[in-house]
């Protein structure tokens, strides 16, 4: 799937506030996330920027943001539930720099 397909589901996803099954390049499971943006970062990589409640984690399986790099997402799966944009996400954050599309 090219990034540009990629970008075109994830906004899909997250314009209808749709949880999504993530799978990644190089982990064992994949990760269930609400895709919140596709940017570049400050440190020049292409990310979804999501919330993780879900799946494959090196943060000791606690919920939480993640930045995922959008050239090792293998496959999306939208799924059948509904998400609510959370109050602290600030797309003005500094690790953010130019932004496809977000919430």
């Amino acid at each position: 799937m090219s990034p540009e397909e990629l970008t075109q589901q994830l906004w899909e996803a997250s314009e209808n506030k749709k949880g999504c099954r993530i799978t990644l390049s190089r982990e064992p499971l994949p990760r269930t996330v609400c895709p919140y943006g596709v940017c570049t970062t400050s440190k020049n990589q292409i990310v979804l920027v999501c919330w993780q409640t879900g799946g494959f984690t090196k943060a000791g399986g606690k919920e939480g943001y993640r930045n995922l790099q959008l050239d090792r997402i293998i496959s999306i799966e939208e799924l059948d539930w509904h998400f609510q944009k959370r109050t602290d996400f600030n797309p003005q954050d500094v690790q953010y720099k130019d932004w496809v599309y977000h919430l």
